[in-house]
């Protein structure tokens, strides 16, 4: 897996916004939530990336992320919707 991803280096350095006085407690989660869905998202998208270039299959890939082979075509294939 690629260490050096920004996704991962996200993770490493993520400060929670709860606590933030400009922000509802309930607003920063919100803020914090997101951000963890897109770093989420990255590292899916290299780990998908790096299991292709290992050589599984779709189909293996789907049953890893609990969804049908033709779903992760669909999402993370280079010619895939976005």
């Amino acid at each position: 897996m690629s260490a050096n991803s920004a996704a991962f280096d996200h993770v490493n350095a993520f400060r929670w916004r709860l606590g933030d006085p400009a922000l509802a407690d309930t607003e920063a989660r919100l803020y914090d939530l997101g951000v963890l869905r897109s770093v989420l998202e990255e590292a899916v998208e290299i780990a998908v990336a790096d299991a292709r270039a290992e050589g599984v299959t779709w189909a293996k890939i789907g049953d890893a992320l609990g969804v049908t082979h033709q779903a992760v075509i669909k999402r993370y294939s280079k010619g895939g919707a976005r």
